[in-house]
């Protein structure tokens, strides 16, 4: 069983090698497009407007937020999938029109082409008109000067190059483009501060683009909080490290196994999990699941246990809570590859506790 399984891993990985880093944040702009009532730019991308698909519930329900119904078309999709946490991540939105001074439009560096003329780089590119930072990601709304607006993939936090992940108009037609930032730096991700610089390079046509910076002066402000540990004493393996970032906009786990039990290694690597936190409330694999990866795994002869790393990235999940228990859950799938209906075995005694705030 282990030698099939290490032979049709080796082969999917021959089959399907990893994709470039610009490759996947085109992805993930295409993919929140389509998953959003909402039209992208860019330099190489056709504008697309996804509202057929998205049923209307989904546009009216926002639980446990405190959004009032006057902001929410601007901020309810990327607060809808945030769960629990929503309502904590609407409190700790900077917006301009509320705190006077709290977000400052800075500086217009010499543009890359002679496209512009000096009357033209004078003239504000965007205004940004809300932020939220909570040390994990950052996402900020702008509001452009012309109809061509997007932004390259370098973004600067406090002088750290930082990931964009996407630029989308909040709705069809209302000129408000959201940008989502993931921040990378462990030691960005835990500074405590107030005051946050923002570098951004911004396309005003396909082949001109500048540099431009804004400062948000804000108490508002939040760091992720980071936690690492082991742990052992299940019957099947152990988890020899994990290390935890936790923000309410995303929490990001990664784990290192060594698993003796061969059969959870049908289960393991392919994240079918329910996560249960501290007060009981339970998250299936399809509501907390914004991506999953894992290693090829290797088999210890010396040892007689598979070894792979694991990440995952948790949305949703009550960022306040002290714990996080992984729960597997074995699927039976038919000979069509399809998931057999009501198949789904919880192996409760194989869970797994995580600490969050170690």
């Amino acid at each position: 069983m282990r030698t099939d399984y290490e032979n049709f891993a080796s082969e999917l990985s021959r089959s399907f090698p990893k994709t470039p880093e610009r490759f996947q944040q085109i992805v993930s702009r295409e993919v929140r497009a389509q998953m959003n009532p909402v039209k992208t730019k860019s330099r190489k991308r056709k504008r697309k407007s996804y509202r057929a698909l998205l049923p209307l519930a989904a546009c009216l329900i926002l639980a446990g937020s405190t959004v009032a119904a006057a902001r929410l078309p601007v901020f309810q999709n990327w607060l809808n999938g945030l769960g629990i946490n929503a309502g904590t991540v609407e409190e700790s939105m900077i917006h301009s029109e509320d705190s006077s001074g709290a977000i400052i439009m800075e500086s217009i560096a010499e543009p890359e082409s002679e496209a512009f003329s000096g009357d033209a780089q004078n003239e504000p590119l965007f205004r940004v008109t809300d932020v939220y930072y909570d040390g994990a990601t950052l996402i900020f709304w702008a509001d452009p000067q012309n109809d061509y607006f997007d932004l390259s993939d370098h973004v600067y936090i406090n002088g750290i190059d930082s990931r964009l992940e996407y630029v989308a108009e909040t709705e069809e037609g209302s000129g408000i483009y959201e940008c989502k930032v993931t921040v990378v730096d462990p030691n960005l991700q835990q500074t405590d501060t107030d005051v946050i610089q923002v570098k951004v390079s911004v396309y005003t046509s396909p082949d001109s683009r500048l540099d431009y910076s804004f400062t948000v002066d804000s108490d508002k402000l939040g760091t992720a909080v980071k936690s690492t540990g082991n742990v052992s004493g299940m019957d099947f393996g152990q988890i020899v490290s994990y290390d935890v970032t936790v923000s309410p906009s995303v929490i990001n786990l990664h784990l290192d196994w060594e698993v003796r039990d061969d059969s959870m290694m049908d289960i393991l690597p392919w994240g079918e999990y329910i996560l249960e936190d501290a007060s009981g409330k339970r998250l299936t694999r399809d509501e907390w699941m914004r991506s999953t990866a894992c290693s090829i795994p290797e088999y210890d002869e010396a040892g007689g246990y598979n070894t792979f790393s694991q990440d995952l990235e948790i949305v949703g999940f009550d960022a306040s809570s002290p714990t996080m228990t992984i729960i597997p859950v074995r699927v039976q799938w038919d000979a069509d590859g399809s998931q057999i209906p009501d198949s789904q075995e919880v192996l409760e005694d194989c869970a797994v506790t995580i600490e969050l705030t170690k």
